[in-house]
């Protein structure tokens, strides 16, 4: 069928209505008119694949990732930049009313940068003794010999991690994480080979890196992703950090002598959030290694006047939300990368006494479709 692409939705496809219904199409564009083939069939939606491009939208570019139609890591280059920003606001909006049903009206503070070789983390899949990226929508490893996203130091360990891999004993190994300050340090499964510890500054603050422990991905955006967070935690002075990471918050968030305690499951972030502590030399920060859940659930004492949290893609999930809302903190500043789940949790926040005072969009990878954002709430 021919069809006129309406908008973008999170997730990356293009969205049209039809006769027959709503049909999603990846690699579009709004205004994009095109052929497309559907290719499954559910009771309230279609999916379809792009045959042709018919009449391109003016929001179009040529894409430049080797990638692009392989192994699909850039889902949005086809997409001018500076569109790609106000896109991902109104997905941002629409996406807090469905699944939140909070209307936010006000401004959307966004923090952006350049939009390639901005990436200083990479995981890569391993097929045939070659690292590679997962093609979109299947479960093939595509080798890769470089990506429009990494830094350039990134890019050039992928042939060293090649013939790492090419080496007696290594035929098993099937992810490599990377981390790069420079130098790139990786970790092979679960064994690290590289020149030694990897560090970097931001701001004030200094921070060992391990390329199995989180740390922020967008090196253009580590300054003033930190200090939007600094920033609203203003005048807090127990300040709890829920999936603290290697400490990337938590330790500027020690300034002015607040008292801080992170709570993160991962043992290598607990680790390196204990080596950058020492790194800084504060010492009014604690790190404790626990599931956030059950952290609340046995802590019912923790009595902050700020919460930070900051969860993977799957959110904190609603119990752990409901949890951090008893502790009736005065302000609870949620660092999100899935707005689905942002919304979910904002509205149980919502409903407890707090109201959303502040959005800011950081678009940590640009032409993709995720999504992070700040939300500070307060207490009313």
């Amino acid at each position: 069928m021919r069809i006129t692409i309406e908008k973008l939705v999170y997730g990356g496809a293009g969205l049209a209505r039809t006769e027959s219904g709503v049909v999603f199409v990846p690699r579009t564009a709004p205004g994009d008119v095109v052929d497309v083939e559907i290719v499954e069939r559910k009771p309230d939606y279609a999916v379809a694949r792009l045959l042709s491009l018919v009449e391109a939208s003016n929001d179009r570019q040529t894409p430049t990732c080797p990638n692009y139609s392989t192994a699909g890591c850039c889902h949005w280059e086809h997409i001018r930049y500076s569109r790609q920003v106000e896109i991902k606001e109104a997905i941002l909006r629409e996406t807090l009313q469905r699944t939140g049903r909070l209307v936010w009206e006000s401004p959307i503070t966004t923090l952006s940068s350049v939009d390639t070789h901005y990436r200083l983390r990479a995981s890569f899949h391993v097929r045939n003794q070659k690292v590679g990226f997962v093609e979109e929508g299947t479960h093939s490893v595509v080798p890769i010999k470089e990506c429009s996203a990494l830094s350039t130091e990134l890019n050039n360990f992928i042939p060293e991690a090649n013939t790492i891999l090419s080496e007696p004993g290594m035929a098993n190994v099937r992810e490599v994480h990377a981390i790069s300050g420079p130098p790139v340090l990786a970790a092979f499964d679960n064994k690290n080979i590289g020149p030694g510890p990897v560090r970097l500054r931001v701001k004030d603050w200094g921070f060992e890196l391990h390329p199995l422990a989180f740390f922020q991905s967008n090196r253009y955006l580590l300054d003033s992703f930190l200090d939007e967070v600094v920033r609203q935690a203003s005048g807090a002075r127990r300040i709890l950090d829920l999936f603290c990471g290697s400490g990337f918050f938590s330790i500027p968030l020690c300034r002015d002598r607040a008292q801080v305690l992170g709570v993160e499951s991962n043992a290598v972030a607990i680790r390196q959030a204990q080596i950058n502590k020492a790194l800084n030399g504060v010492t009014n920060v604690e790190f404790f290694q626990g599931s956030v859940e059950d952290t609340l659930k046995t802590s019912p004492d923790v009595k902050p006047d700020l919460i930070v949290l900051n969860p993977p893609r799957t959110g904190a999930g609603r119990e752990a939300a409901r949890r951090i809302a008893g502790l009736k903190a005065d302000r609870i500043i949620y660092v999100s990368c899935n707005p689905s789940t942002f919304g979910r949790e904002a509205a149980v926040f919502c409903s407890d006494g707090y109201t959303l005072q502040s959005l800011t969009l950081v678009d940590q990878f640009p032409n993709t479709y995720h999504i992070e954002s700040v939300g500070v709430f307060q207490r009313t």
